[in-house]
């Protein structure tokens, strides 16, 4: 049986995504976001309340890398040391997240986050849930579980609201229990809440 491929019209929206970005001299609203630097802390600082330990962390769909870099300097704040490492289907943002990470612009890769074969796998690996159509969620959790993070490591799904558009953000941690998940845990950011994040855990390897 042929394996399913992320639609056409998807990656064009992607694309359009990608020039919107690259158009932006602001870090911040290159990174997708138009709400300042308060709300962007407020809103993505809360996915570290999944990270209990030092370690590798791969940011999916890393745009530019300025939430990388976030998550350094704020992961750094609580007594943590994160790597960062990020994977991204255009080359034009992975170029600006390696002049945002230059200590780091060999763990920046260029893929779509669907099929990208990683070179490694890693402790603590972040998505967002629309890096894939909705029909595709639950297989692409199991195929980051099962191809991206590290045995004993986590995974931790995101999903944004829009104050502009009235959206609230989608329950991803009812979709994960829904999906047979056990969800180790969840967070939230912004006043009113405009992120959520949950995280499934993948076993330790059995000892040899």
């Amino acid at each position: 049986m042929n394996e399913r491929v992320l639609p056409a019209e998807f990656i064009e929206r992607l694309r359009a995504l990608e020039d919107s970005y690259l158009r932006e001299t602001d870090p911040i609203r290159a990174s997708g976001f138009g709400g300042g630097a308060e709300r962007w802390r407020a809103e993505r600082e809360p996915l570290l309340d999944g990270v209990e330990g030092s370690g590798d962390l791969l940011d999916v769909g890393c745009a530019n890398g300025y939430l990388l870099a976030c998550l350094i300097q704020w992961s750094d704040e609580r007594g943590l040391r994160l790597i960062p490492h990020g994977v991204d289907i255009s080359l034009a943002l992975v170029e600006l997240a390696r002049t945002q990470l230059p200590d780091f612009a060999s763990n920046l890769h260029v893929g779509d986050s669907w099929t990208w074969s990683p070179p490694r796998r890693y402790e603590y690996v972040y998505a967002v849930y629309d890096c894939v159509p909705l029909d595709y969620l639950a297989e692409y959790v199991i195929r980051l579980l099962d191809r991206v993070v590290e045995d004993g490591g986590r995974l931790i799904i995101g999903s944004y609201g829009s104050r502009s558009k009235g959206l609230a953000p989608f329950d991803i941690a009812g979709f994960l229990e829904s999906a047979g998940h056990v969800v180790a845990g969840t967070s939230f950011g912004g006043s009113p809440v405009m992120a959520r994040f949950a995280w499934v855990d993948k076993p330790a390897a059995p000892a040899s």
